[in-house]
């Protein structure tokens, strides 16, 4: 039962993390949690780095996915 509690949650971050990073691709602006918006044209290499770090953090949350899928369960109880 713990396993399947982590898993939702962390597959319920990763929904809003994908959203989030899609919706700033989209409108190619970012919206910064305390009310600014960094836009492409104004600095694109903070726009950018900001985009690899939310790429960075799906990767973490997809990882964390497929231990606790694939790896977890086929290992040896000791």
């Amino acid at each position: 039962m713990p396993v399947t509690s982590i898993l939702l949650a962390v597959l319920i971050a990763f929904a809003l993390m994908a959203f989030r990073l899609f919706n700033s691709l989209r409108t190619m602006q970012i919206h910064l949690g305390f009310g600014a918006v960094l836009p492409r044209y104004e600095s694109p290499q903070l726009f950018w780095l900001a985009i690899a770090l939310q790429c960075l953090g799906l990767g973490t949350l997809f990882a964390i996915v497929y231990v606790v899928c694939f790896v977890a369960p086929n290992q040896p109880m000791s």
